[in-house]
């Protein structure tokens, strides 16, 4: 497999833009006692600083899995972020104001999400009873439009459309006509077929023309900017209810983060009552 010029620069910005916070990121990991996957100048990398590499991609490019020659890749640029690390010059860069800034604010950072794991997020729990409770009020939330699998045949005037329509009526294969007569090319190829259509995800005029028709009804002419129309439908697919099960993880989340913001909010206004706050509006 091939890697392109861009993605292997884009692999080695994803490592460089975190060089600003290197020592607090090589103290994290410096407690990792497995074998090292490579030796760069006698410093090891270890598993677990090539898996938060590995892990931080995914997440990024939306990747459920790594190929093994995208995990090396990653692994080279932790070598050349190492390599750089120990240039003449890196020691003075460390003690450059901004980078320090910079570095002081990643670490408050990791700091409060910390301490609001500690004192919020490890503390809330979301029960069954409260899952049903929300499935029971919101299950218009998990309900899917109906649906149909349809076919059309569009026509430059309403003449043609006619003619047509006539012919259906007297028993004329649908499909047939559409191959025929239809200016849909791409569809009219394939008997008209427009695939699976979702109520009020299609032209106005052709949902409420649509939603109305029984299995293998045929329309009355159906004009639209495109032209006209006449429509069939071959299959009704109603509107279904996820089960309580199906959703579960989805409830779980939105409960816990209702719940995460609601005691933020509790915590907040309890740090200021007393503290001694002083706001410079006429700063801002």
């Amino acid at each position: 497999m091939r890697i392109s010029y861009r993605f292997i620069l884009y692999l080695f910005m994803t490592v460089l833009v975190s060089i600003s916070a290197a020592p607090l990121w090589e103290n994290c990991l410096a407690a990792a006692s497995a074998l090292p996957v490579a030796i760069v100048n006698g410093i090891e990398i270890s598993p677990s600083q090539l898996e938060s590499l590995t892990e931080e991609f995914k997440a990024k490019t939306r990747k459920q899995e790594v190929s093994g020659e995208e995990k090396e890749m990653l692994l080279y640029n932790i070598i050349r972020r190492k390599l750089i690390l120990q240039q003449k010059g890196i020691d003075d860069l460390r003690k450059d104001q901004d980078i320090s800034r910079r570095v002081r604010e990643f670490e408050d950072e990791l700091l409060v999400k910390k301490y609001l794991q500690n004192q919020i997020g490890s503390n809330l729990q979301v029960s069954d009873a409260e899952i049903s409770e929300y499935y029971d009020k919101n299950s218009h939330e998990y309900t899917s439009s109906p649906k149909v699998v349809a076919r059309h045949i569009l026509l430059p005037t309403q003449e043609q459309a006619e003619d047509v329509l006539k012919k259906l009526n007297q028993g004329a294969d649908f499909a047939e006509m559409a191959k025929k007569y239809s200016i849909d090319l791409p569809m009219a190829k394939e008997g008209g077929a427009m695939g699976t259509i979702e109520k009020d995800k299609t032209l106005p005029e052709l949902g409420n023309a649509l939603f109305i028709l029984k299995e293998g009804e045929i329309s009355e002419i159906v004009k639209t900017p495109y032209g006209f129309h006449i429509l069939t439908v071959d299959k009704i697919i109603p509107a279904e209810i996820s089960s309580l099960e199906e959703v579960k993880p989805k409830i779980r989340a939105i409960i816990l983060r209702k719940k995460e913001a609601q005691a933020f909010t509790d915590m907040v206004n309890k740090l200021q009552e007393g503290a001694e706050i002083t706001i410079f509006k006429e700063r801002l």
